[in-house]
């Protein structure tokens, strides 16, 4: 029988693996997966079904976190919304929006529109493409602010 994290992580890691530019993908601790030996992923995953979808973060990840951003060149997280898709941000968004502490992110959207995306201390100004994952792992930031859209 498979884990949920086995199905959720799994179905998030194949369209990254698809994506024409990585080469490689390594398990790296709990959690966390290793793109092309640069790039950091860390997924979390709810099994909700509907929209907003919320994630927490205990000290353990938040720590993970700040260790793993100083060890590669980039690290984004992959929030697995159930079966609706994977809304991505990069470490240093997820840091503002939990102020670096622990704490929680929501993830929301409606029915052919983008993610909102807050947390426990702020929000993202802009909304979060549904295409955005697994591209960002591999965009440089020029490009990244490219394939978030305005509110």
């Amino acid at each position: 029988m498979l884990d949920k994290s086995e199905y959720y992580h799994g179905a998030a890691i194949v369209r990254l693996m698809e994506d024409e530019r990585c080469r490689a993908v390594k398990r790296r601790e709990s959690l966390g997966y290793v793109a092309n030996d640069e790039i950091f992923v860390f997924l979390k995953y709810t099994t909700k079904g509907r929209s907003p979808w919320g994630f927490t973060f205990d000290q353990e990840d938040v720590d993970r976190c700040f260790r793993m951003v100083s060890e590669y060149k980039r690290l984004v997280l992959g929030l697995i919304c159930g079966g609706d898709g994977v809304c991505t941000v990069d470490w240093h968004e997820a840091k503002e929006l939990l102020g670096g502490k622990p704490g929680r992110i929501v993830a929301a959207r409606k029915h052919n529109h983008s993610y909102s995306v807050w947390g426990t201390v702020g929000e993202l100004k802009r909304k979060v493409s549904v295409n955005r994952w697994p591209s960002l792992a591999f965009e440089s930031s020029e490009q990244t602010r490219d394939n978030v859209t305005e509110q």
